[in-house]
């Protein structure tokens, strides 16, 4: 199969910090590729990944994030070269220009939506409900834009070599995330100290808000004996502080579309606990490879619950479910079905 694969122009794939989608499309390329795929990635500089690749920019235009320019003509370039001729489908990471302007490509596109709908989002999308054939990462997600033309549901990826688990673990709980409140970094802080229970977090704080936020609810609770912050940590530290941790504790308040960092922290054998928005339950099965409570204050008699995890089966359910092989295939069964679709569509070939 011959794929043409649109990355966001902001970030390398792979990123070198932060960067889900550009991190999970290193995955996905390369496992298709692995499978005898014909993959060519169009992407920003300096991208490596074993596709073919087609750079748009030399160097990512990560400081202009945001500003339609650069993003226009990233996919602009991309458009040209597939409108040559030489795909079977293009599959889209890059957000809304590719869908707006689907009808104009010779092949169907593949969009998955890694994003919340937000009601302009929403919006927009219910505009172009069946110019594209759109993916979701989670079946939560479907729900909350039912009227798309919706081609599958694939679980993102994590790096299985780099996410495992270390040795014994230790006595406290972990919080890897954007320190705001969406996350629930605040009811983390109190249900250690409720608990008597060590916690270090980790994360990036944005300014505005997220600093404010942190500056009110986080940053009084640090001791530096049993609430501990480590800044923003790099990839090393945080997949060591997950896998030494007893638990992860992310007790969000918002309508995840997946949660990739708590799939991260199964993976390294550690047992999530989280609340009951968005796609949490998809990911973390209760009982079984954590908790999952309908709100914060039921976390704390959970947390007492937690040797009942087996983190060889966190690992275990991880390989399963969230592995790139297991990403890589849930996309192939995509394509086909479009395919498929397109073929059936188009119908018997007419004769002179």
């Amino acid at each position: 199969m011959r794929i043409a694969m649109i990355a966001p122009v902001w970030i390398p794939v792979p990123p070198e910090g932060y960067g889900g989608i550009e991190r999970m499309l290193k995955l996905l390329v390369d496992e298709l590729v692995e499978m005898g795929q014909e993959v060519t990635l169009f992407a920003a500089g300096p991208s490596r990944t074993r596709a073919h690749q087609v750079i748009t920019y030399e160097e990512a235009p990560t400081s202009h994030m945001g500003e339609t320019l650069f993003d226009a003509r990233h996919v602009g370039l991309a458009f040209r070269e597939i409108r040559k001729g030489g795909f079977d489908l293009v599959h889209d990471h890059s957000g809304f220009i590719p869908t707006a302007f689907a009808g104009l490509l010779p092949v169907p596109l593949v969009h998955t939506l890694h994003g919340p709908f937000e009601p302009q989002v929403k919006a927009f999308y219910e505009t172009f409900a069946q110019d594209a054939h759109y993916v979701t990462i989670s079946r939560y997600q479907q729900t909350r834009c039912p009227g798309l033309n919706y081609a599958g549901v694939v679980y993102n990826a994590v790096d299985l070599e780099e996410h495992s688990p270390i040795g014994e673990k230790e006595d406290y709980l972990v919080y890897i995330s954007r320190l705001c409140e969406d996350k629930g970094a605040h009811h983390a802080v109190r249900i250690a100290r409720d608990t008597g229970h060590r916690l270090i977090l980790a994360g990036k704080i944005d300014p505005g808000k997220d600093r404010e936020f942190f500056e009110r609810e986080i940053e009084p609770w640090l001791d530096g004996e049993r609430i501990f912050y480590e800044g923003e940590v790099p990839q090393r530290r945080k997949t060591e502080l997950m896998a030494r941790a007893r638990a992860f504790l992310f007790p969000i308040q918002w309508e995840e579309p997946f949660g990739l960092v708590m799939a991260e922290a199964l993976a390294c054998g550690t047992p999530v606990l989280t609340t009951r928005w968005g796609a949490a339950p998809e990911v973390v099965e209760h009982g079984k490879t954590g908790f999952v409570a309908d709100a914060p204050d039921e976390l704390p008699a959970l947390l007492e619950r937690i040797g009942e995890i087996d983190p060889a089966v966190c690992r275990a359910e991880a390989e399963r479910r969230f592995s790139p092989r297991a990403m890589a295939l849930g996309y192939l069964e995509v394509y086909r079905r479009v395919l498929d679709q397109g073929r059936k569509t188009a119908g018997p070939a007419m004769t002179a």
